[in-house]
């Protein structure tokens, strides 16, 4: 590091930063390191800490130039290797790209003969009333790309001689009755986020929220987890990326073909709550609470808690305005803070509360389901290595979308600045 050339590395880094329309917030946010430490890389005028090279390949990423153009700037890389540095570099990325076109197509050939929204198509498409579907994929996150679940939209035939509600009897029961239930698949009720004028039949099929049991292996000494949240607090992926990070299974009831009648599904979730599982991560379905479903008893077990702020609390009466009034809420916002006041945890429990900041989800008058999605990934990325910490194990996710975040280097990227927090709450001693 004794010849690094600072001055001609930073004004390569500045150049290439102001060169692809970035500021150093949005800079140091992709390169994964605070602002200040982007800055003091690029106007302090001398050798940055060798840490630098964890963030290499983000840095040649926000600047446009290549790693070995990065080394040669900076006075590492002699220009007598130069040239096959690169040539082994343009080889590398040709290479990975090969690599990642074969992933694609055998992803695309997996989706093919096993997907559950493939099988959910084919057998509309094999019912004998001529159907139209329009399917979608709910993905998002900048930082960490997640697909929640995937829209398949129906539409009946013109002539279709049945209301919007027997119409909806005969896919689930007639047409989809074999897969219902074992797919987990549910009608979507509320706003469909990522659909701009969906059809009003929208059958949502989980990917990432999914119900799945614990991987074989490797066992975390850890109590189960269990995720209380408000309706629209992004609790169930929270929970979902803890049981990845941890390798533990996931439960969300929304996909777990619970009956239609609201009575049946809270008997069966609450009886499902009574008792801790073993390596499994439980999400308390938030509107169920307005409808009879308690806090389980909590003793043996590891409590999320998510909150969030106004701005998110009147999007989420928005949302699931309907589900509010039908629980008898004359204002909507009355029932969103009727589930906040229901999610408690008992005096001398130890928990973690998530904090969803307003100013880390809202860009502007509108919230960006991609910058929600990255803090709820960060959080749980931070529960998840404070667990694995406690556990006696190395802070490095298990698997899942959280692996994305873990460097080269086998160290896990830091946050970027957020509003938002993660802390542990520890009962007070009592005197």
């Amino acid at each position: 590091m004794t010849h690094w050339r600072a001055d001609e590395w930073a004004e390569a880094v500045r150049t290439g930063i102001r060169s692809r329309g970035l500021s150093l917030d949005e800079a140091a946010r992709r390169i994964g390191v605070p602002t200040s430490t982007l800055r003091s890389w690029i106007e302090h005028r001398h050798a940055p800490k060798v840490t630098v090279f964890d963030h290499w390949a983000q840095l040649a990423e926000v600047t446009g130039l290549s790693e070995a153009e990065l080394l040669r700037v900076a006075g590492v890389l002699p220009g007598s290797l130069a040239s096959p540095v690169h040539v082994a570099q343009a080889a590398k990325a040709l290479r990975e790209g090969i690599d990642q076109a074969g992933q694609f197509l055998r992803q695309a050939t997996a989706l093919v003969y096993s997907s559950p929204g493939t099988q959910v198509a084919n057998a509309i498409a094999a019912s004998p009333v001529d159907w139209e579907m329009r399917i979608r994929s709910a993905t998002r996150g900048d930082e960490v790309r997640v697909t929640y679940h995937h829209y398949v939209g129906v539409v009946p035939p013109r002539d279709f001689p049945f209301s919007e509600a027997e119409a909806r009897r005969i896919l689930e029961h007639d047409v989809l009755a074999e897969l219902w239930r074992p797919l987990g698949l549910y009608w979507r009720v509320a706003e469909v986020h990522d659909w701009h004028e969906p059809p009003r039949l929208v059958i949502q099929v989980p990917e990432q929220e999914a119900t799945r049991p614990p991987v074989p292996s490797p066992v975390v000494a850890a109590p189960p987890v269990v995720v209380l949240s408000p309706i629209w607090g992004y609790g169930e992926l929270l929970a979902s990326l803890i049981a990845d990070g941890l390798g533990f299974g996931n439960v969300d009831f929304r996909y777990s073909g619970l009956p239609d009648a609201m009575a049946d599904r809270v008997r069966i979730t609450a009886r499902e709550l009574a008792e801790p599982a073993p390596r499994l991560v439980h999400s308390v379905p938030p509107i169920m609470l307005l409808h009879g479903l308690a806090v389980p008893d909590l003793t043996g077990r590891l409590p999320v808690v998510v909150r969030y702020g106004p701005r998110m609390r009147a999007r989420a009466a928005r949302i699931y305005r309907s589900a509010l009034l039908e629980a008898g809420f004359t204002d909507p916002l009355d029932g969103a803070r009727a589930i906040e006041a229901a999610i408690s945890v008992p005096p001398g429990c130890a928990h973690y509360e998530v904090t969803l900041a307003d100013e880390d989800v809202f860009d502007g008058d509108r919230p960006s389901l991609d910058r929600l999605n990255d803090a709820v990934a960060w959080h749980a990325e931070q529960i998840v290595e404070q667990v694995l910490l406690g556990a006696g194990l190395p802070p490095v996710p298990l698997g899942g979308p959280l692996k994305r975040l873990v460097l080269p280097s086998g160290r896990v990227r830091r946050p970027p600045p957020l509003a938002g927090r993660v802390a542990y709450r520890v009962p007070e001693r009592l005197e």
